[in-house]
């Protein structure tokens, strides 16, 4: 598989970083109640020192939030993944899955207050690109992206949005899932140090919770495209 962001993207959103990490050969369901407990710590954390000011002004999000903003009044406020897990905590709603990854990823976006986005990797058909909206791509029979959205797809169909968040079931993982495409995007004051810190811990986790084989990958304004 070809993983390709346009360079209109880094374009557009000049400070921009993006991780993959492509995990292969895992055991998502036998640590379940282990990956539930870590995730239940970084939720109180959440309780104790965020409210829904704090989200909306926190400097890890505010740059998203500036970007977004382009959108229009139509647009939703949390538009992220991260913002969306938040939300839910604060609300006291449960983020907990039935899948292991998907609570590690939950567990690393709120303890770093990072976007992220996974997918089953097996049910990717074909190459993935990253691209800004011309306003003529639908999201199902009914719902038209707005032009400069930036959202990503396979072949077939677009898996998701990123600024006014929205994610395709197509390629949702599941207890069974065995290969995973885990996908951060970040801007400053993100650092590429930063960055590479958070990678490198996801990495362990998988290993530690999961198994299997991890591939890393990152791509930028210099380097926008790589075969995995």
């Amino acid at each position: 598989m070809k993983i390709t962001v346009k360079k209109s993207v880094f374009k557009k959103f000049n400070s921009l970083k993006i991780a993959f990490i492509l995990v292969e050969n895992i055991d998502n369901k036998s640590k379940l109640n282990e990956s539930k407990h870590l995730l239940h710590d970084v939720e109180e954390l959440i309780k104790l020192t965020f409210n829904k000011e704090t989200i909306k002004n926190h400097d890890l999000i505010s740059p998203w939030k500036v970007a977004q903003e382009e959108f229009g009044s139509k647009a939703k406020h949390y538009h992220t993944a991260v913002e969306k897990l938040l939300k839910k905590v604060l609300s006291g709603k449960s983020i907990k899955s039935r899948d292991v990854l998907t609570n590690l990823m939950n567990y690393v976006a709120l303890k770093h207050i990072v976007p992220f986005g996974v997918d089953d990797y097996s049910k990717i058909n074909g190459n993935l690109t990253f691209a800004l909206s011309s306003g003529k791509e639908k999201v199902g029979a009914l719902r038209e992206l707005k032009k400069g959205a930036l959202y990503y797809q396979d072949e077939k169909s677009i898996l998701g949005m990123k600024l006014d968040f929205w994610k395709s079931k197509k390629t949702e993982l599941d207890n069974k899932s065995k290969s995973a495409l885990i996908h951060f995007e970040v801007m400053l004051p993100v650092t590429q140090k930063k960055l590479n810190e958070i990678v490198k811990e996801t990495a362990q986790l998988v290993k530690t919770f999961c198994g299997g084989d991890v591939k890393i990958y990152f791509l930028n304004e210099k380097v926008n495209s790589v075969m995995v």
